[in-house]
C-alpha cells in the first residue's frame, strides 16, 4: 500500500506547467517593430535601391535614343567623362552631351574631331556673353552714362575698375571719369588715384550717396563714368543695403557684378545669389589666370544667368582684360590648363 501511495500523482505538476508558461511568455516580444536604428538602415537601403533604379532608367533612355552603338561608348562618351572630371555639374554635362547627340548623326558621332567641335559649340551656347561690350557713351539728355561695379571683397574690383577705365579710353576712345565710393580702404583710393593719373582720367571721391549727383555733374564732360563701390561681404545685409543707396543715387546705365574665378564655387554661388538683389545686368569675371578649374565659368554662367562682359587674366593694367568670348571660354572649360597655355601663350 505504501508503494501505491508512493505512486500517487504529485500535486506539484500544475505549478510546473505554470512555470513553463512563465518561461515562454516573453517570446512574443521578438515580433515587436524594429528599433530606430534598424528603421534608418532600411530607409537608407530603400533610397539606394531607388537611386540605382532611377540611374538605370536614365541610361536605358539614353541608349534608346542613340542612333548607333558607337554613341554609347566612343568620342561623345569620353568627352562626357572629361566634363564630369573637370567638375562641370552633372546636369550641365548631361545637357551638353544630349544636345550633341541630337545634333549629330550616327556617322558623325563616331568621328572624334566632329564630336569635339559640336561639344565646344554646345558649351559656348550655354555661356552667355555681351554681344557689344563697347561701353555706352553719353545719354540722350547729354549727361554721361554710368557703369557701376559691385561685388564682394577680395575679387580685385579696384584694379578691374582701372583696367576697364583704360580700356574705355584707349580701346574705345571714350572720355572716361572715375568715381570711387570705396572710402573704407584708404589704400584703395590711393591705388585708384595713381591709376587715374597714369592713364589721364579724372577721379572724384564720394563719402555718402548724396555726394554722387555732384560728382557726376563735375564729370559732365565725360562720355562714360565708372563707379567703384566698396567691397561688401554677402553676409553683411546692412552694408549691402547701404550699397543699394549708392546705386539708387547714381542711377547707373549698367551694373556689373564682379566675381573672382579664384574663389571656391560655393563662395561664388553665395555672392551671386546675394548680390542679385541689387539688380546687376552683366557679369565681369576676374582672375581667370588663377582659377583652380575652369568648369566654374560654365557652372557660374548657368547659375547667375547674366551675360559676361569682360574677363581679367592677370594683374597688369590695362593689358590683362578682354571682352568675353564664349568660344574661348568653352575651350577652357573643355581643355582646362592646356587651353589656357594656348590662349595666354601669345602674350
Amino acid at each position: 500500500m505504501s508503494g501505491r501511495i508512493g505512486l500517487t500523482p504529485s500535486p506539484r505538476r500544475p505549478p510546473r506547467r505554470a512555470g513553463l508558461k512563465q518561461h515562454v511568455s516573453p517570446r512574443p516580444r521578438s515580433t515587436s517593430r524594429p528599433g530606430p536604428r534598424l528603421d534608418d538602415e532600411l530607409a537608407a537601403i530603400r533610397r539606394l535601391v531607388g537611386q540605382v533604379l532611377q540611374s538605370s532608367r536614365r541610361v536605358e533612355a539614353r541608349s534608346a535614343q542613340a542612333e548607333a552603338p558607337a554613341t554609347t561608348a566612343g568620342p561623345l562618351f569620353d568627352l562626357s567623362l572629361k566634363l564630369l572630371e573637370s567638375q562641370v555639374s552633372t546636369d550641365l554635362a548631361d545637357e551638353v552631351t544630349g544636345a550633341v547627340r541630337d545634333e549629330l548623326g550616327a556617322g558623325e558621332l563616331a568621328d572624334p574631331a566632329t564630336v569635339r567641335d559640336a561639344t565646344l559649340r554646345q558649351i559656348a551656347r550655354r555661356i552667355g556673353v555681351v554681344s557689344t561690350p563697347q561701353p555706352p557713351g553719353k545719354r540722350a539728355d547729354g549727361r554721361p552714362s554710368v557703369i557701376a561695379l559691385i561685388g564682394p571683397t577680395g575679387v580685385g574690383k579696384t584694379t578691374t575698375v582701372a583696367k576697364l577705365a583704360a580700356t574705355c579710353k584707349l580701346r574705345y576712345g571714350k572720355r572716361v571719369g572715375l568715381i570711387t565710393a570705396d572710402t573704407y580702404r584708404i589704400a584703395a583710393v590711393e591705388q585708384l588715384r595713381t591709376y587715374a593719373e597714369i592713364v589721364g582720367i579724372p577721379l572724384k571721391v564720394v563719402l555718402a550717396p548724396q555726394d554722387i549727383p555732384g560728382a557726376i555733374d563735375a564729370l559732365a564732360d565725360c562720355d562714360t563714368i565708372i563707379l567703384d563701390t566698396a567691397g561688401r561681404s554677402q553676409r553683411d545685409a546692412a552694408r549691402l543695403d547701404e550699397l543699394g543707396e549708392f546705386l539708387r543715387a547714381a542711377e547707373p546705365d549698367q551694373i556689373q557684378l564682379v566675381l573672382s574665378l579664384a574663389s571656391a564655387e560655393s563662395v561664388i554661388a553665395a555672392a551671386a545669389d546675394r548680390y542679385g538683389a541689387l539688380g546687376p545686368d552683366r557679369l565681369l569675371l576676374t582672375k581667370l589666370d588663377e582659377a583652380v578649374d575652369y568648369s566654374v565659368v560654365l557652372n557660374t554662367a548657368r547659375r547667375v544667368g547674366l551675360p559676361i562682359s569682360f574677363v581679367t587674366t592677370g594683374q597688369e593694367v590695362p593689358d590683362h582684360i578682354e571682352a568675353a568670348s564664349a568660344e574661348r571660354l568653352a575651350r577652357l572649360v573643355l581643355d582646362g590648363g592646356s587651353a589656357w597655355q594656348a590662349i595666354s601663350g601669345g602674350r
